[in-house]
Parts: structure tokens; C-alpha cells; sequence
């Protein structure tokens, strides 16, 4: 199983293919940051983000899409604008019929780290750790597109186990 995690922002969208083999080994097969200049108007930003994901997909062809679900910020404009940016992925993933997974950040942290409230460094170490990578990723937001798409594929190892137990 391929997943593409994405971690939508306005100025970095970060970006992490991760993929599980028979034996539930992690491996990372990329990741990296859409960089945008503040100083770009927001629709040839999300223009942008569409083209480049767009590009991803192709490239990696992913079976599957995870983002992280929306959260509540002080800042209503911000919290649009993401908004925006997370719709634009969901879209780009769609039009080449992938389907699209959204988890809660603390269910990310859960899946990575074993605590929900766990710091950003303590996610960026576990990622590095269980990608067996030397670094922690970088930018920050491909490695919290790392997180997304390994919450994505442990649980779908978990329901698959349960589903095997169970019969169905």
C-alpha cells in the first residue's frame, strides 16, 4: 500500500510518499515542501499547489490520499485560507480517482508517537525513526506529511488485522 500524506499550508505544503510492504515495513519514497512566497496571490498559489500535487500523483501514483483534518484557529482568515489549500489537494487527488483520508492531529500524534499530545520534534524524531531515515525531514511540513501518511497506513493495517479476526 502507497500513500501520499499532505500537509496543507498556505506558504509550505508539505508533502510524503510512505509505503507498506507484506511484511508491514515502512519505506519512504519522498517527500518535500510546496514553497510559496507570501507576496503571490492566493489563487495562483492554490493554482500551484493543485499543478504540483497534480504532478505527484502522477509520479508516485499513490492508492490512496491522507490529509490532516481541519482545525479550529483563533484565526478565522488563516483558518479559510488553509481551508482553501486542503480543498485544492482534495481535488487534485480526486480528479485522478484516489481516495482521500482525512485524521485529527491527535490521532496522527497517537499513531506516530504513542500520544496525541505530543510535541512536533518528538513527531519529526519517531518519523525519522520508523522511515529509517538518517535526518529528520525536512521542511517541518514534510514531515508532518511523513506522520499523515504513516497514521494513514497503520490504520489501515489495524482494520485489516480486525477484519481478518472477525471474518468479515
Amino acid at each position: 500500500m502507497r500513500v501520499l500524506g499532505i500537509d496543507c499550508g498556505t506558504e509550505c505544503t508539505g508533502y510524503g510518499v510512505v509505503e507498506m510492504d507484506d511484511r508491514d515495513h515502512l519505506n519512504c519514497l519522498g517527500f518535500g515542501g510546496i514553497k510559496l512566497s507570501s507576496s503571490i496571490p492566493l489563487p495562483q498559489r492554490l493554482s500551484t499547489i493543485f499543478e504540483q500535487l497534480t504532478r505527484l500523483l502522477e509520479c508516485h501514483r499513490p492508492e490512496r490520499v491522507a490529509i490532516e483534518e481541519v482545525f479550529y484557529s483563533v484565526n478565522a482568515k488563516s483558518a479559510l485560507k488553509l481551508g482553501q489549500v486542503r480543498g485544492v489537494a482534495m481535488l487534485a487527488a480526486s480528479t485522478q480517482g484516489i481516495a482521500v483520508t482525512e485524521y485529527a492531529p491527535l490521532s496522527i500524534k497517537s499513531a506516530v508517537v504513542g500520544y496525541g499530545r505530543a510535541e512536533k520534534q518528538q513527531v519529526q524524531m519517531m518519523v525519522a525513526q520508523l522511515l529509517r531515515l538518517e535526518i529528520c525531514p525536512q521542511p517541518a511540513d514534510a514531515a508532518d506529511a511523513l506522520a499523515i501518511a504513516i497514521c494513514d497506513l497503520h490504520t489501515r493495517a489495524t482494520l485489516n488485522r480486525q477484519r481478518a479476526v472477525v471474518g468479515i
